[in-house]
């Protein structure tokens, strides 16, 4: 039995990951502002902003995950907001590696989550490999610092990953969540254009890669979280009414009403390229669900309610 730190943890990421940890035997600790253990994790103090954590939480551990960071389609990207997005993932890890510099901490392994926003905010027929990055834009320059972040752990960990994250497929948040409520009232449609790919991993999926990156010793380095399949949001949008049972007739979302709605984090759901899967695959990853129309009917969306 292992025990792991997760920041970030009871956010939907963290919870597919606590849940599949639990079920290996492992021991999980979360960090919360509002701790309160429960399901037989445990949950200590932390607050980024303040800088303050409880450093309990880090005796005996021997792997951490890093999730914590404000939503980045949550709210309007106002230059409070950016900052706030940037400085809430950055600030987090700092306050991390203090502890872990003051008390000397050797961890066996470092799981840090990133984005496959590092490959920008635009659409193109490029496949995107972990090597590479995109223009200089928002999402772009804030996974660049949040990665650069996570030099600082190398010292004290044998073994660091990174897992660049794409359109997470779970009814319980995310992109989906949103999408259900107008999905099954039958006013479904495509966005903008339709053409923007949507890199997307089932959440299960997820927490597997997250654990390999733990415990997998070719897990090492910088990894896109992206099923093989490179699908646009016109074909998504299709198939998640099809999986409903619902109609598609609907007129495509018109770009400048989203503009003019989200300004410039419009883009995140306007734009999109394709991302390769090849080095986690390559690895020996095998997806539980690397196909679409197959994941929608796991994710069992018809049961979840419209206002869930």
């Amino acid at each position: 039995m292992a025990i792991i730190l997760i920041s970030g943890g009871t956010g939907l990421i963290g919870k597919a990951i606590t849940k599949h940890l639990l079920f290996l035997g492992h021991e999980v600790r979360v960090l919360s502002r509002n701790p309160q253990s429960s399901g037989g994790v445990k949950a200590f103090f932390w607050n980024v902003e303040k800088q303050e954590i409880d450093e309990a939480a880090f005796v005996g551990v021997e792997h951490i995950i890093h999730l914590a960071g404000s939503g980045i389609a949550d709210k309007r990207w106002t230059d409070e907001r950016k900052n706030d997005i940037l400085n809430s993932r950055v600030n987090s890890i700092n306050l991390i590696c203090s502890v872990i510099k003051k008390n000397n901490i050797k961890l066996k392994s470092f799981v840090g989550a990133s984005a496959v926003g590092i490959y920008g905010m635009e659409t193109s027929e490029t496949i995107y490999m972990e090597s590479q990055i995109g223009k200089d834009d928002f999402l772009t320059t804030t996974c660049i610092a949040w990665e650069a972040s996570y030099k600082q752990i190398e010292q004290f960990s044998s073994k660091m990953a990174i897992i660049r994250v794409g359109v997470v497929l779970s009814k319980e948040g995310g992109a989906l969540k949103k999408m259900l409520p107008i999905f099954k009232l039958g006013l479904g449609s495509a966005i903008g254009n339709g053409k923007q790919y949507m890199p997307w991993i089932h959440i299960e999926d997820l927490a597997l890669v997250f654990c390999e990156g733990l415990f997998n010793s070719k897990i090492s380095g910088t990894y896109n979280a992206v099923t093989p399949q490179h699908i646009t949001n016109l074909y998504f949008s299709k198939q998640l009414a099809l999986s409903l049972n619902k109609p598609f007739i609907m007129p495509h979302v018109p770009s400048f009403l989203l503009k003019l709605m989200y300004g410039e984090m419009a883009k995140v759901v306007l734009q999109g390229s394709r991302v390769s899967d090849k080095k986690l695959t390559d690895s020996g990853f095998v997806f539980k669900f690397p196909d679409l129309e197959a994941a929608l009917k796991m994710v069992d969306i018809a049961k979840s309610e419209v206002n869930s």
